[in-house]
C-alpha cells in the first residue's frame, strides 16, 4: 500500500500555501526557506519535498531537483502536487514522455478538474502528436470554462490536426453562434473566421466558405487573405471570370508577388509544357505589364515563357535595365533560365553585346544613359556565365578585367573566388574571397564566405580565427557562439572538413551538434502550442504544426544525416580506427613542437608550463566559484546562470569511444528518422542500403534498392546497388517462405528473375547513360563487385574523358562531374596507384586548374 499522507497542522499548511505562492510569484529564495522550515518538523511530507524540487530545478539545480520530486512522489503517491511538480521538472528537462505519464497521473488523483494541468497536457500531447488524448482534455476544458474563446478555438484546431474536420467546423460554428458581442474589424475574430473559412475550403465545401466569407466581409481585417481564399474557391467551383478579376485584384495591390501571377497563370490553365500554353502566357504578362510597368516580377516571369525573337527583345530590355542600374544579383535571378539551351545561347549573346557596346573603346552614347558602371556590370555577370556554363579560363579572364577596372569592389573578387571553387581551384578560390573580405572588413556576410571557403580546404584552425571576428569576445570559442546561434551552414561545412582531414571525432561531435540543432527547432515550438492560440493566429500555427512535423526532410538535415552514415559506416569497414584516439591524443601534445630546435622547444616547454599554471589557478577559482555558489543554494538564496560549462569533451574523443563499438546501430538511428521524413530522397535510400547489406538484412537492402529505382531510374547508385545485392544474396529457396518469395518479387521491378547478372551489367554498360561521368563511376563500382577489377580500372581511367565542356546535359553537369571525377581518383589510388598520373593527366585537360590532379609539386609551388 502507498505510504498515508502526513496531515500538517494549521500553521504549516498556512506555510505550504505560502511555499507555493512563493514558486508562483518566482520568489525561489524565499520559497526554499519556506520549504526548509516547513521539513525541519516533517521531513517526510511528501508534497512539500517535491515543492522544493520543483524550486531547486528552478535555480539551475535541475538533477538534484528531479531526486528530491521523486522522492517526494515516493513519499506520497496519493498527492496531485507531487506528480504534477515532477511533470514539470520532466517538461523543463524536455522528457514529454515521462512528463506526460505525471500530468495523467495528477489528473486522475485531482478528479479530471484542474484547469491548468488539462491545459498544459494538452499542450504535451500535441507535441509528442497524440491527438485523440488532446482532443479529450481540449473537451474538458470547453465544457468546464465555455466562455473562453481560447477553449473553443483550441478544440477546434484539436480536431483539425486530428484530421476530423467535420468535428472541427461543428465547433466553430457553435463559437461563432456564441461570441456574437465581438465588435466588427476585432482582428483575432477576423482571423478565427479566415480560419473557419480555410478549413471548409479543406473539406472541398468551397461554395460553403464562400458563404462564410461574404457573410463575414464586414469582420475580416485581411483583406488579401480574403480576396485570395475567395479566389481559390471561385476557381474550384468553375467561376473563373471572377476568380480572375479577384487575382487581377490582388495583383494590383502588389505587383511583385510572383505567387499572385501563378495563381492568375493556374487560374487561366496555362503550363511552362505546352507551347501554345507559352504564347498564351507572354500575352496575359505582355498586359500585365502595360498595367503595372513598373512591375519587375511580371517583366522577369514573361521571360519564363517567351522563346525566340520575344524573348531575346523581353530580356534584352531586361537585362540592361538591370546592368545600367548595377544590380548585382542578375545573374541569380536569370540563372533558372538556363535549363534551356536555347535562352542560355541567347542571354550571352545579348550580354557580350551590351558589352562590346559599352567597351571603353568605343564611343560614348548620344543621349548620355550609359553609366560606365554598366560596362563592368556586364563584365561581373559574363564571369558568372561562363563559369556556370564550364568555360573557367574566359570566366578568369572576364572576372579579372573587371577587378582591373575596379579593384576594391568586393562583389568582383568573390565572384572571382566563385569562378576558382568550380575549376576546383579551392585554395584559390579561398584566397581570392579572403581579398574580398579583407575589402570590407565590418560585412558579416564576407566573413562568413571567406571562413566556409577556409574550411573547403580543411583549414579549420583559420576559419575559427575568422569567424571569431563576428562572434561573442566572451564566448568559450567562436564554434560554441555558432552552435549557440544554429549556424547550420558553419557546422556542417567544418564537419565536413574534419572528415576530410580524417578526424572523425570532432566530424561526429559537429554532426551531433547540428542534430541536437534540430531537436532544438522541434522542442521551440512547445511555446507556440498556448501563445498562437491565444493570439488566434491559426492559419499559420496549422502550418507551423505541419512544417514541423516535416522538419528533418530538410536538405540541411538530410546532409547532416548523410554524412554522419558515411563516418559509421566508415567506421565499421576500417574497424581499426580506434588507434586514431592515440593519435589524436599525440597530435594535440605535440603538435606545436613539431619542426622546432631544442632552445625553441624549451620555450615552448616554459610557455607550456606557465600555462598549465594558469589552468589550474583558473580551476581552483571556478571550484572556490562552485563551493560558493552550492552554499548560497543550501541557504535558500538564487544560484544566477554563471554562463556556458567547460566543454568536457573539447576533441570529441568521448563521443568517439562511445560509438566505435556498434556504428551500424548508430547509423541506424539517423536512418530511421529519414526513412520517417524523407523517403523522397535518394540519400536515404543509399544510406539504409548501405548499413542493410552490412547487416545482412537482405530484405531491407531489396526494399532500398526498389525504393530508390522507384525513385529515380537513371539514378547512378541503382545498377552498383542492384549488382551487390544480387552477388552476395544467399539462396532464397532456403530462407523462410514469405522472406524468399518478398525479395524474388521486389526484385524483379528493378531486375527480371531470368536475367543473368552478367547481361545485366553489360546492358548498363552499353545504355545511354553511360556517358555520364557519375553512371560510369557507379558502373566501374559494380565491376568491382563481380570481381572484375581490370575492367573498374579501365572504366575509371576513362572517366575524364568522357567529359566535355561543350555537353548538352546542361551546365551543371560539368560541375558536379569534378566532384565525381575526384571520387574517381580516390577509388583508383585503392585499386592500381600506378595509373593515377594517367588519369590525372586526362583529368587535367577537362578541370586544368582543380588542385586535386595537380602534381605535389604544382601545388606547394615555388
Amino acid at each position: 500500500m502507498p505510504p498515508k499522507r502526513a496531515a500538517l497542522p494549521t500553521k504549516e499548511r498556512t506555510l505550504f500555501q505560502r511555499l507555493i505562492q512563493e514558486y508562483e510569484t518566482k520568489k525561489y529564495k524565499f520559497g526554499l526557506k519556506t520549504a526548509d522550515t516547513i521539513l525541519k518538523k516533517f521531513p517526510d511530507h511528501g508534497e512539500t519535498v517535491a515543492m522544493k524540487g520543483l524550486l531547486l530545478g528552478s535555480t539551475h539545480r535541475r538533477e538534484e531537483g528531479i531526486e528530491l520530486a521523486k522522492k517526494g512522489v515516493r513519499l506520497d503517491l496519493t498527492s496531485f502536487i507531487c506528480w504534477h511538480a515532477l511533470g514539470i521538472l520532466h517538461r523543463q528537462d524536455k522528457n514529454y514522455e515521462e512528463a506526460i505519464k505525471c500530468y495523467t497521473q495528477a489528473l486522475r488523483i485531482e478528479g479530471g478538474g484542474n484547469i491548468n494541468l488539462l491545459r498544459e497536457s494538452a499542450f504535451l500531447q500535441l507535441q509528442l502528436r497524440n491527438y485523440p488524448p488532446m482532443v479529450e482534455n481540449r473537451l474538458i476544458l470547453l465544457r468546464m470554462q465555455p466562455h473562453l474563446r481560447i477553449n473553443w478555438v483550441g478544440l477546434a484546431v484539436a480536431h483539425h490536426l486530428a484530421g476530423s474536420l467535420d468535428a472541427a467546423v461543428r465547433v466553430l460554428e457553435g463559437y461563432e453562434n456564441v461570441m456574437r458581442d465581438i465588435p466588427d474589424r476585432n482582428y483575432e475574430h477576423s482571423e478565427v473566421l479566415l480560419y473557419h473559412a480555410s478549413v471548409l475550403e479543406e473539406q472541398s465545401k468551397f461554395q460553403e466558405s464562400l458563404d462564410l466569407i461574404e457573410a463575414s466581409s464586414k469582420r475580416i481585417v485581411d483583406l488579401r487573405g480574403k480576396q485570395d481564399a475567395q479566389a481559390r474557391c471561385l476557381a474550384r467551383l468553375g467561376k473563373k471570370d471572377e476568380a480572375e478579376a479577384l487575382r487581377r485584384q490582388l495583383i494590383k495591390s502588389n505587383p511583385e508577388n510572383k505567387r499572385y501571377f501563378a495563381g492568375l497563370l493556374n487560374l487561366l490553365g496555362i503550363t511552362e509544357t505546352s507551347s501554345a500554353d507559352q504564347s498564351k502566357a507572354v500575352e496575359v504578362f505582355n498586359g500585365l505589364q502595360a498595367d503595372h510597368p513598373k512591375s519587375t516580377a511580371a517583366k522577369r516571369l514573361t521571360l519564363i515563357h517567351a522563346t525566340g525573337d520575344d524573348f531575346k527583345t523581353q530580356a534584352t530590355a531586361y537585362v540592361k535595365s538591370a546592368l545600367v542600374k548595377g544590380v548585382p544579383s542578375l545573374f541569380s535571378d536569370l540563372k533558372s533560365l538556363y535549363q534551356d539551351s536555347a535562352k542560355q545561347a541567347a542571354l550571352e549573346e545579348i550580354v557580350e553585346t551590351l558589352r562590346l557596346e559599352w567597351a571603353p573603346v568605343s564611343s560614348p552614347s548620344a543621349d548620355g544613359t550609359d553609366p560606365p558602371t554598366s560596362y563592368l556590370w556586364s563584365l561581373y555577370y559574363l564571369a558568372q556565365h561562363y563559369s556556370l556554363t564550364g568555360d573557367s579560363t574566359k570566366a578568369l579572364h572576364y572576372i579579372d578585367s573587371a577587378i582591373s577596372h575596379s579593384s576594391t569592389l568586393p562583389e568582383l573578387h568573390m565572384v572571382r573566388a566563385r569562378v576558382l571553387k568550380r575549376a576546383g581551384d579551392l585554395l584559390g578560390a579561398s584566397a581570392a574571397m579572403t581579398d574580398a573580405r579583407l575589402l570590407d572588413g565590418q560585412d558579416r556576410f564576407l566573413n562568413s564566405k571567406a571562413a566556409k571557403y577556409l574550411l573547403r580546404t580543411n583549414d579549420t584552425v583559420e576559419a575559427e580565427r575568422i569567424v571569431g571576428l563576428f562572434t561573442k569576445p566572451d564566448a568559450p570559442s567562436p564554434t560554441y557562439d555558432l552552435n549557440e546561434m544554429q549556424a547550420l551552414w558553419y557546422l556542417a561545412e567544418e564537419a565536413e572538413a574534419f572528415f576530410r582531414a580524417g578526424n572523425l571525432a570532432m566530424a561526429l561531435k559537429r554532426l551531433g551538434q547540428l542534430d541536437k540543432t534540430f531537436q532544438e527547432f522541434w522542442d521551440d515550438q512547445l511555446d507556440f502550442h498556448s501563445y498562437c492560440v491565444r493570439k488566434m493566429t491559426l492559419r499559420s500555427y496549422v502550418n507551423l504544426v505541419r512544417f514541423e512535423d516535416r522538419l528533418r526532410s530538410h536538405p540541411a538535415y538530410v546532409r547532416t544525416a548523410a554524412a554522419a552514415i558515411s563516418i559509421y559506416i566508415k567506421l565499421h569497414d576500417e574497424p581499426a580506427t580506434p588507434a586514431f584516439i592515440e593519435v589524436a591524443k599525440e597530435e594535440e601534445e605535440d603538435a606545436a613542437l613539431a619542426g622546432l630546435s631544442e632552445a625553441e622547444k624549451k620555450k615552448a616547454f616554459k610557455k607550456a608550463r606557465q600555462a598549465e599554471a594558469k589552468r589550474l589557478a583558473k580551476a581552483e577559482a571556478e571550484a572556490a566559484k562552485k563551493k560558493k555558489a552550492d552554499e548560497a543554494a543550501a541557504n535558500g538564496e538564487t544560484v544566477e546562470d554563471e554562463g556556458p560549462k567547460p566543454d568536457a569533451d573539447p576533441k570529441g574523443l568521448d563521443l568517439f569511444k562511445t560509438v566505435q563499438e556498434k556504428p551500424l546501430a548508430q547509423a541506424g538511428k539517423w536512418l530511421r528518422f529519414l526513412q520517417a521524413h524523407a523517403s523522397d530522397r535518394a540519400e536515404t535510400w543509399v544510406g539504409v542500403f548501405e548499413v542493410a547489406i552490412r547487416e545482412k538484412n537482405w530484405l531491407l537492402a531489396t526494399r532500398a534498392v526498389v525504393q530508390l529505382y522507384k525513385l529515380d531510374k537513371e539514378n547512378d547508385k541503382v545498377v552498383e546497388m542492384v549488382v551487390r545485392l544480387k552477388s552476395r544474396l544467399p539462396d532464397l529457396n532456403a530462407a523462410p517462405k514469405p522472406i524468399g518469395s518478398v525479395i524474388s518479387n521486389s526484385l524483379a521491378q528493378v531486375i527480371p528473375a531470368d536475367k543473368p547478372l552478367a547481361t545485366y551489367f553489360t546492358e548498363a554498360l552499353q545504355s545511354t547513360s553511360a556517358s555520364n561521368p557519375a553512371h560510369i563511376f557507379g558502373i566501374a563500382k559494380a565491376a568491382l563487385a563481380l570481381g572484375r577489377t581490370d575492367e573498374a580500372i579501365s572504366l575509371l581511367l576513362n572517366l575524364p574523358t568522357s567529359i566535355s565542356t561543350s555537353t548538352t546535359s546542361g551546365p551543371r553537369l560539368l560541375n558536379n562531374a569534378l566532384k565525381t571525377t575526384v571520387e574517381a581518383r580516390t577509388l583508383l589510388i585503392t585499386l592500381s596507384p600506378a595509373s593515377v598520373e594517367e588519369f590525372d593527366s586526362k583529368a587535367r585537360n577537362v578541370f586544368p586548374l582543380a588542385n586535386a590532379f595537380k602534381s605535389s609539386d604544382v601545388k606547394e609551388g615555388p
